[in-house]
């Protein structure tokens, strides 16, 4: 089983969404996520490469190219600073569906934050331009100081929800394959 993890932006070009109070920059927290979530897939018989760069068709290629089972983007949205709560962007595929329930279910309970459960966003470059199972994880707001300091607090438990929501998935597919 294969689940290629794509952290958001880039450590280099693009930080994405920053806390204006603390500077902490969205790239280097979907990075050293997508890290612990990759170690605890390890443990569970998932390969889980890891690619993060602006390049998105460089991203999906080599998602493609390894013919991922499915393909998780981990990132941390920004608003105005009060937005709260955890959501996973989907594809409009049935196992993008069930892939984003998977994580999202997990990924809320460990976080305790408001809910804002699936959206569809098929246009997404990554979720349209991938063959497999795709969705994009918004783990909370980053530019919210209380969301953040809840996922500081918390990343081990957001790192095993996110592998745990994958791991479900991964049984699942596993079972229909049988």
């Amino acid at each position: 089983m294969l689940c290629f993890l794509n952290p958001g932006h880039d450590r280099e070009l693009d930080s994405g969404a920053v806390n204006k109070n603390s500077g902490i920059r969205e790239c280097d927290l979907a990075y050293e996520l997508a890290v612990k979530v990759q170690e605890l897939l390890a443990q569970k018989n998932i390969e889980a490469p890891i690619r993060q760069s602006d390049d998105l068709y460089s991203v999906c290629e080599a998602a493609n190219d390894l013919e991922a089972d499915m393909f998780v983007s981990i990132h941390f949205n920004a608003f105005n600073q009060r937005a709260t709560g955890t959501e996973t962007l989907i594809s409009s595929t049935p196992a993008s569906l069930i892939l984003g329930h998977c994580i999202q279910s997990h990924l809320k309970a460990a976080l305790v934050l408001p809910d804002r459960g699936l959206k569809e966003r098929p246009g997404l470059y990554v979720l349209r331009n991938t063959v497999m199972p795709a969705v994009l994880v918004e783990v909370c707001f980053v530019d919210n100081d209380f969301d953040l300091a809840r996922y500081l607090n918390r990343v081990d438990q957001a790192a095993a929800a996110i592998a745990d929501g994958i791991a479900m998935y991964a049984a699942q597919l596993s079972q229909n394959v049988a």
